[in-house]
């Protein structure tokens, strides 16, 4: 077995074959242990990428592609490669070239095994020797009629779109007709357990989509290409194209993190490693700073209610959102709105950095309001346009925040900047050092489709600087000022816009749409007249998308960014119990930061220790175990993390029901936890503090309409153990820092860290026929259905410590 990521996965194949009609090229596999579990039965031949006059064959285990063409706009002619001659350069590497008789162009292609993770990577540059300058169209790395090997009649087939931005990410039928993906799509068979990806793994320069057609009693077929767009090649230069990979196995999770592993490694993201996530208060959900209450008194009133109500908790950040910029419009980004924050950005700044906070703020950087005149005319020659090359491109037809109040229609549009122009790089460069200068070191960048050329679907002309290729390099030309002014030191935030292509220099991403958050009292949004929407998994703001896009983009999270799939934790009442637990496990088990989008000065108590149960943030996001289990579902329902302490190793697991009107019964089998099905293990339940007992084989949920349950399993191991805690949704991993069994004096003690004043309690199993010997301050109860001892241990963290010792006697 292999391992990629946290999930292992049989190979394939044991060796990489590459040649021309015969001739053949092996790369052998030097992996000791995974020839030795090359099991009985599987197929394992070998990787083969083989040149049959003009058209490459491709096998890798059960998988074949026997008409794999490339193609090449040039000119506004198509070029394939079966009008080009082919020659072999090198066979170890692989190196093949292409010339097109009718163009002076050399089309070389590399292609890279990468045994571990049972992929091939295909590389490609192409050279212009003509004395002219070519125009370059779509290049196509990979078509073919047949994936041959996936399918029989009646299989069940799904994919996955592997899609940049914010978008509902699911699990869909494979045989549903014609569809595109954005850089990658893992196909899956579910009858046969056959796993195929075919995308790109490099995305910084050119747009890259991969194209798919499946049918009944059809065989799968793809293109896979990159677009670059009319860009100009000059005479007796050379060009990467993207890099593509294919990818054959049974494992479509593993193929998944392997894509990942490979795209940080290709693209250099540099994710700077921040080991404590940025977690913060925006507070939007409940209070209306816009047409109800002032932001100032608010904001400041909440930064202190934070240190009182959760002192040492990790709430570092404060976050502001439209209300500091001239008259709430984009564009007004360095002119201060003093009708909401009266005393200015330095006085504020001051204020929360007595308090102990960082602060933070909305920023639609590429985003220009026609409600400022000024600066429209400033930046006139910088905007995008319409096709026309005339007049501004409508990014947004109106913009639904504003000194107008919440009756106005709002009509004016919102138009965008273009990154590839001086103007706006260097417009953006004063505004984001200027706010550094005040201080400001967190940024929600918001609505970067407005910059991302023809990332975005709006029609608009070509943009300024005819050096870079539309799409990627335009957005991350903008994305490289914007990182360099605000420095390293700052925490940047994709909001909405392209996502992927942002790695390397965004820190995190939001993976879905705004979940948890809150709208003023405007009846251009769908929560008026109330300003959180309740009862709604479904609704834009609410868990359904959270949830699907947080299992659809897990294996990138730490890999090219942060994967932020929680947005705001907002939990106060009317908001149900059951709706506010949903929201705050999404949160823990999401792996990212946060921002509370309670008002911290009246938060019930109840649900304030709701959010502590979530705090501090762990580093990794949970598994979905169930992602590719369905034909289709609008979310996945069980999300696992695998826990290794100093101490000891245990596991949680999520399971959801959105469901308003159904109780959910899930049966989770081990193996899927990687978990020895012979074995036995204790159930533990957070929320509604209970020993379920012993389980083997599987586990069986049973979670009530909207609502979540969260399970820790550990191993019986015939003594006591701890099974559970209170304290936080992860029992355990971020509260209990060290646990010792001496078996000599049969004594189990520990230590868990809180922040000075806070309760909690840990959880114990014993086995039959043992007696606490040291009772008092312990709370024994002794389970009817075995005669085993649950026992509570309340700690009192008095000073951000506390320690048990429970010795036990033979009965």
């Amino acid at each position: 077995m292999e391992t990629v990521g946290r999930r292992s996965f049989i190979k394939s194949g044991t060796g990489l074959v590459m040649g021309l009609a015969g001739t053949t090229a092996v790369v052998p596999n030097t992996n000791a242990e995974a020839r030795r579990t090359a099991g009985a039965g599987e197929d394992t031949t070998p990787l083969q990428l083989e040149l049959r006059g003009n058209v490459l064959r491709f096998r890798a285990g059960w998988c074949e592609i026997p008409d794999w063409t490339l193609a090449l706009e040039v000119d506004n002619e198509l070029l394939s490669t079966k009008m080009a001659s082919a020659k072999l350069v090198s066979q170890e590497p692989f190196q093949l070239e292409f010339k097109f008789s009718k163009h002076p162009l050399t089309w070389t292609i590399e292609a890279e095994p990468d045994d571990a993770a049972n992929t091939v990577l295909l590389r490609s540059t192409i050279h212009n020797g003509s004395d002219k300058a070519v125009v370059l169209g779509k290049a196509f790395l990979l078509q073919t009629d047949s994936v041959g090997g996936f399918s029989r009649p009646g299989d069940a087939l799904v994919y996955l779109p592997m899609t940049t931005g914010q978008g509902m990410k699911v699990v869909q039928k494979l045989n549903a007709g014609a569809a595109t993906s954005e850089m990658a799509m893992e196909a899956f068979n579910q009858t046969q357990n056959k796993a195929f990806q075919a995308g790109f793994v490099t995305f910084q320069r050119a747009k890259s989509l991969v194209a798919h057609d499946s049918g009944p009693g059809k065989p799968l077929q793809l293109k896979a290409w990159c677009e670059f767009d009319g860009w100009e090649l000059a005479p007796g230069t050379s060009t990467h194209t993207e890099t593509l990979m294919v990818a054959v196995g049974e494992n479509p999770h593993a193929q998944l993190e392997a894509w990942a592993e490979h795209a940080a490694r290709l693209c250099h993201p540099r994710p700077r490693e921040w080991e404590d996530s940025p977690n913060g208060w925006v507070g939007v959900s409940w209070v209306d700073p816009f047409y109800v209450e002032q932001d100032q008194a608010t904001v400041l009133r909440n930064a202190k209610a934070v240190r009182e109500r959760l002192p040492e908790f990790g709430i570092d950040y404060i976050w502001i959102s439209i209300v500091n910029i001239k008259d709430n419009q984009p564009g007004y980004w360095l002119d201060w709105n003093y009708h909401n924050l009266p005393d200015g950005p330095q006085f504020f700044h001051a204020q929360l950095e007595e308090l102990g906070f960082k602060w933070g703020l909305w920023c639609g950087a590429f985003m220009l309001s026609s409600r400022a005149p000024d600066k429209v005319k400033e930046l006139k020659d910088a905007l995008f346009k319409k096709p026309d090359g005339v007049e501004p491109m409508v990014y947004l037809p109106q913009w639904r925040y504003g000194p107008a109040g919440p009756s106005s229609e709002f009509k004016k549009p919102i138009y965008a900047l273009d990154p590839s122009h001086p103007k706006t790089r260097e417009f953006l460069r004063n505004v984001f050092f200027t706010y550094r200068e005040w201080g400001v070191r967190y940024y929600m960048i918001d609505f970067l489709s407005a910059g991302a050329d023809t990332l975005n679907a709006i029609p608009h002309a070509k943009h300024y600087d005819k050096k870079l290729v539309s799409g990627p390099e335009v957005y991350r030309t903008g994305l490289a000022m914007i990182r360099e002014a605000c420095g390293d030191d700052t925490h940047l935030l994709v909001a909405t816009g392209p996502t992927i292509q942002a790695g390397g220099y965004m820190d995190s991403v939001r993976t879905g749409s705004d979940f948890g958050e809150g709208r003023p009292l405007n009846p251009l949004f769908d929560m008026y007249p109330g300003t959180f929407a309740i009862n709604a998994p479904e609704h834009w703001t609410g868990p359904q998308n959270a949830l699907a896009n947080q299992a659809a983009t897990y294996h990138m999270h730490r890999r090219l960014f942060i994967c932020n799939s929680g947005n705001l934790l907002t939990v106060d009442k009317p908001l149900s119990l059951n709706q506010a637990q949903i929201h705050a496990a999404i949160h823990v088990m999401s792996g990212g930061p946060s921002m509370l989008g309670d008002d911290m000065t009246y938060i019930d108590e109840e649900r304030l220790r709701l959010i502590k149960q979530t705090l501090p943030r762990p580093r990794n996001v949970a598994f979905p175990v169930d992602l590719f289990s369905k034909r289709e579902q609008n979310y996945p329902r069980v999300y696992h993390r695998k826990i290794t302490t100093e101490w000891g190793t245990f596991d949680v697991v999520a399971v959801y029901n959105l469901d308003a009107d159904r109780v959910l019964e899930q049966d989770v089998d081990l193996k899927s936890l990687e978990l020895d099905p012979s074995r036995h293990y204790h159930l533990w339940e957070f929320f509604n503090t209970e020993y379920v007992g012993k389980i083997s084989g599987k586990l069986h949920a049973q979670v009530p309409p909207a609502s979540v349950k969260i399970y820790r399993l550990t191993q019986d191991l015939g003594r006591p153990v701890i099974i559970g805690t209170d304290m936080h949704m992860l029992m355990g991993e971020m509260e209990v820092d060290r646990c010792d069994w001496n078996g000599a004096q049969q004594t189990l003690s520990g230590r868990a860290t809180r922040p000075p004043q806070e309760k909690g309690s840990v959880y114990i199993y014993a086995p039959p026929k043992l007696v606490v010997a040291n009772p008092k301050g312990y709370y024994l109860g002794h389970d009817a259905r075995d005669n085993s001892l649950i026992i509570r241990c309340h700690l009192d963290f008095e000073e951000g410590s506390a320690e048990w010792n429970l010795k036990f006697v033979n009965l």
